[in-house]
């Protein structure tokens, strides 16, 4: 059996949001989807940074409009190529003590974002298929 791909798995297309994108739209975004991270991208969509869950709750109770993204955000972006090994994401995964990677492609000098390779997204690749109930 050959080995599964990253863009095999992952989601396809990601949810952001603009380094200068008021946090209190960043809340709104993270609650109203329901995902657990934003991919933060610079004016030509390239990959600048990344919002989780765990950079926003430390404002909690403050005045959320007194920050941007860029405020907030980790920086350092920890990304794969879609066409990446399954095997090497995870450890990547692992190793970093992550839980997700934002899945690029370059383009000219930049990494686009593609997609989200998620813990979610792991664990349900391994169950594989849904369980089908006969009556």
């Amino acid at each position: 059996m050959s080995q599964k791909l990253v863009k095999q798995v992952m989601h396809h297309g990601v949810i952001g949001c603009q380094a200068d994108t008021p946090v209190s739209e960043v809340v709104r975004i993270l609650s109203d989807t329901d995902i657990h991270a934003l991919v933060v991208t610079g004016e030509a969509g390239e990959v600048v940074g990344i919002i989780s869950h765990m950079d926003v709750i430390p404002l909690h109770g403050q005045d959320l409009s007194r920050y941007t993204a860029s405020d907030i955000m980790t920086k350092k972006v920890i990304s794969v190529s879609p066409d990446t090994p399954m095997s090497d994401a995870v450890k990547i995964m692992i190793d970093k003590r992550i839980h997700r990677l934002v899945v690029t492609e370059p383009q000219e000098d930049k990494l686009m974002p593609v997609g989200v390779l998620s813990t979610t997204d792991v664990v349900r690749e391994m169950r594989g298929a849904k369980w089908t109930w006969y009556l």
